[in-house]
């Protein structure tokens, strides 16, 4: 056998040692890769961050103390990691269109008090209701569209977004929930919407932003899809360790396309009819039985309140607002920003879809002022989690909506106090007035408010 000279063999070793102490910090400089736990699709999930514009986080106040007036049990959200330490086996889905059924909950499930609990769907019994009346707006509707999944679209609320009549679809949609997102030092960053579609399809709906745990209080109720575009690691991450309808833009771009002469805050896009076919194609559009609110043409008594505005910190100043009734429609309009009607701008979309396709414009612009025949103030607790949720390290801000707690009811020019209740997430909430009464919203649709508990109206 050769023998290789002693000085050979002391550069050898050191060129070893060299190339295992890069390696080790290679390692080292490369997370290693979160475990995934998925329900259907097995994938790696990359990190996605949204970055805030310039300006667009501004100086407020710490949130007030927060805490529902009876909260059910929930653990600490910063004793418990959001990682598991290992892959955990998947909870069992049903065919589409059967009640949808988890198993029981996993360690890691338990571990996480923002994750719903899911149990058969719907949860209670159904109320008796011709089949041409929208549980969900009180109004008649063909019924063929009411035997459908809702879409629950995430639109964004930049100041840039309204000053450019971005808004499209939102005065289509038959619920609109808006609420603060992510908070950077003590400043929450923003609002977004979460718009309900079931008895129409917009042929545009967007700008299409990314998904948050708030996203946990209202989809399970509707047995809806989510219809968004990214989000942290974090979040996404919780989004599949439940059953719902994940329609997340990375993976399933095929329902959407961009209009690229917008920045990153109004480019995305899709449309109702662009959606449907998809969640046909796929196998998940189904007639979902919904308990829907309770609903009254007979107008309250209450206190005479026609302008609600929401201008104090800490609601984001470039994200305050005003609604204002109109006695000639029964409705209340939005202003946003004050002063400025808040616009919703359609047109008909086409593309080749997905991949980063272009929207094409097929048809003229429909402006429409927005507006709602209810706006609902609902009052909850809000905690900074250890979620990241975008490049300046801004973290996201969990709002627990079960148990109970304090609402303002809008509608008819009258305000009514009084609470909201709901056991789990796949219920309803349950309104009631002050006096404990069941309260009817007006047909038509809702508006809903999320807000700090304390949180200061200004009503007039």
């Amino acid at each position: 056998m050769m023998r290789v000279p002693v000085h050979r063999r002391v550069v050898m070793m050191l060129l070893g040692t060299l190339l295992a102490l890069v390696a080790c910090e290679a390692e080292m400089a490369t997370p290693t890769p979160r475990p995934t736990w998925t329900l259907a699709r097995a994938r790696t999930t990359p990190l996605v961050t949204e970055t805030l514009a310039p300006g667009e986080v501004g100086t407020s106040v710490t949130p007030q103390p927060l805490g529902v007036s009876t909260p059910l049990p929930l653990t600490p959200m910063n004793a418990q990691p959001l990682i598991p330490s290992a892959p955990q086996t998947a909870p069992a889905t049903s065919a589409p269109g059967a009640p949808r059924v988890a198993a029981p909950m996993s360690p890691v499930e338990a571990a996480q008090p923002f994750l719903p609990k899911f149990g058969p769907f719907p949860p209670i019994p159904i109320p008796s209701r011709p089949a041409n009346i929208n549980p969900l707006t009180g109004l008649p509707a063909d019924p063929a569209m009411l035997q459908r999944r809702p879409l629950v679209a995430r639109i964004g609320n930049e100041q840039t977004v309204r000053t450019n009549h971005w808004h499209a679809g939102l005065s289509q949609a038959d619920l609109v929930f808006e609420e603060l997102v992510d908070m950077l030092n003590n400043a929450y960053a923003n609002t977004r919407f979460s718009a309900v579609f079931l008895s129409q399809d917009p042929p545009l709906i967007g700008p299409i932003r990314s998904g948050r745990i708030v996203n946990f209080q209202m989809v399970p109720m509707l047995d809806g899809a989510l219809v968004f575009s990214g989000g942290s690691n974090g979040t996404r991450w919780l989004f599949e360790q439940t059953p719902m309808i994940n329609l997340d833009e990375y993976y399933n771009q095929p329902a959407y396309c961009y209009d690229k002469t917008r920045g990153y805050q109004g480019r995305l896009l899709t449309s109702g009819p662009r959606i449907r076919e998809y969640l046909r194609q796929k196998g998940w559009e189904a007639a979902v039985p919904l308990y829907g609110f309770t609903f009254s043409d007979q107008a309250p008594s209450g206190q005479t309140v026609t302008s609600i505005a929401l201008t104090k910190a800490p609601w984001p100043t470039w994200s305050q607002l005003q609604w204002r009734y109109d006695s000639a429609s029964g409705k209340y309009l939005r202003y946003s920003p004050l002063g400025s009607p808040h616009i919703d701008k359609v047109h008909p979309i086409t593309a080749k879809w997905g991949n980063g396709a272009d929207c094409v414009t097929t048809g003229k612009d429909v402006e429409t002022h927005i507006s709602a025949s209810n706006v609902v103030v609902l009052f909850a607790r809000h905690e900074r989690t250890n979620i990241i949720e975008d490049a300046n390290n801004a973290v996201s801000v969990y709002i627990p909506l079960t148990g109970q707690g304090n609402a303002l009811f809008f509608r008819d020019g009258v305000m009514v106090q009084g609470q909201w209740q709901r056991q789990r997430e796949q219920e309803f909430w349950r309104f009631t007035d002050s006096a404990g009464n069941p309260y009817a919203l007006k047909p038509g649709v809702t508006w809903f408010e999320i807000v700090p508990i304390g949180y200061q109206l200004d009503l007039k």
